[in-house]
C-alpha cells in the first residue's frame, strides 16, 4: 500500500514538473494567432502608391508606399512621418520592422525601420504580386514573425481582397500597449545596442544557456565585447557591426534551444 502511494507521488510530481516545462517552452517561444488583412496585387508593369494606416498602438503615425513590379520582382519603398521610437513600448520592444504577407506562406521580414526623428524610410523587394504590408514593433532586427504590435498597414485596395497572417502573442513583454499623447523623438534613433542585449535575453529565455550552452556562450562573449567598445566610445559603426553580430548570435542560440527543447 505505501508502495502504490509512493508510486502514484512521483507519477504526479513528473507530471507536474513536465507541465512547468512545457509551460515553460510556451511562454519562451509564445504562441501564433491569425489575424486577417486587407491585401493589394500589383501587376507586372503597373506602379501603385498605397496608404499605410495607423493602428491603435500609434494613432497619430502616417506612411506612405511606392509599390512597382517589373520582370517578376516588386519593388517597395516605404515613408513613415509622426513615428514613435518602439522603445516606448517598454519591455523587450526596440525597432519597427517592415513586412511582406503574401496570401500563401509566412510573412516575409523585408527591412528595419531606423527612426530619424519621428521620420522613417525603407526599401525592399518580393517576387509576390499579391500581399499585405505591415509595420510592427520588435525586439530586435532578425525576427521571423510578426509580434502582435502592429502600428501601420496598408489601406484596402479591394473590399473582396483580404490575407491571412500569423502573429506572435505572450512572447514579448511590454510596459504600454500604446503610444497614443506620447513626444515626437529628435535625431536619429539608435537601437542597435537595446537590440543586443534584448535578443541574448530572450535567448536566454528559452533555456539557451542549457540546450544550446555553446551558441549562447557565443552570443554573450559577443555582448560583453559590444559592452566594451561602448563603454570605450569606440566608432559608432564599429558599435553597431558588434551588435548586430549578437544579435545574429542571440537568435540562433534561442531558435536551436527551442528546436531542441520541442523534440
Amino acid at each position: 500500500m505505501l508502495l502504490s502511494r509512493l508510486m502514484r507521488f512521483r507519477t504526479a510530481v513528473v507530471s507536474f514538473v513536465l507541465s512547468l516545462h512545457f509551460l515553460g517552452l510556451i511562454i519562451a517561444a509564445g504562441t501564433e494567432t491569425t489575424r486577417d488583412t486587407a491585401g493589394l496585387t500589383c501587376a507586372d508593369g503597373q506602379k501603385i502608391k498605397i496608404t499605410l494606416r495607423s493602428t491603435y498602438r500609434l494613432p497619430m503615425a502616417s506612411g506612405t508606399a511606392q509599390v512597382e513590379r517589373r520582370g517578376g520582382t516588386t519593388e517597395i519603398e516605404v515613408e513613415l512621418e509622426s513615428m514613435e521610437p518602439a522603445s516606448l513600448f517598454g519591455g523587450d520592444y526596440n525597432t519597427y520592422v517592415l513586412w511582406v504577407v503574401p496570401p500563401q506562406g509566412a510573412a516575409q521580414n523585408l527591412a528595419e525601420l531606423v527612426l530619424d526623428g519621428s521620420h522613417s524610410k525603407a526599401s525592399g523587394s518580393t517576387s509576390a504580386s499579391t500581399f499585405a504590408l505591415l509595420v510592427t514593433a520588435e525586439p530586435h532586427f532578425l525576427v521571423n514573425t510578426p509580434s502582435s504590435f502592429v502600428v501601420l498597414e496598408n489601406e484596402p485596395q479591394s473590399p473582396e481582397l483580404t490575407v491571412q497572417y500569423r502573429v506572435l502573442e505572450g512572447l514579448y513583454n511590454f510596459e504600454r500597449s500604446t503610444l497614443e499623447d506620447t513626444k515626437e523623438a529628435k535625431g536619429h534613433v539608435h537601437t542597435e545596442v537595446r537590440q543586443a542585449f534584448t535578443a541574448v535575453r530572450l535567448a536566454q529565455r528559452a533555456g539557451a544557456s542549457r540546450l544550446a550552452t555553446r551558441e549562447f556562450i557565443e552570443a554573450q562573449q559577443a555582448l560583453t565585447e559590444l559592452t566594451n567598445l561602448w563603454h570605450q566610445q569606440r566608432e559608432w559603426s564599429e558599435v553597431r557591426l558588434q551588435a548586430r553580430k549578437t544579435v545574429r548570435l542571440a537568435v540562433t542560440a534561442q531558435q536551436l534551444a527551442i528546436n531542441r527543447a520541442l523534440r
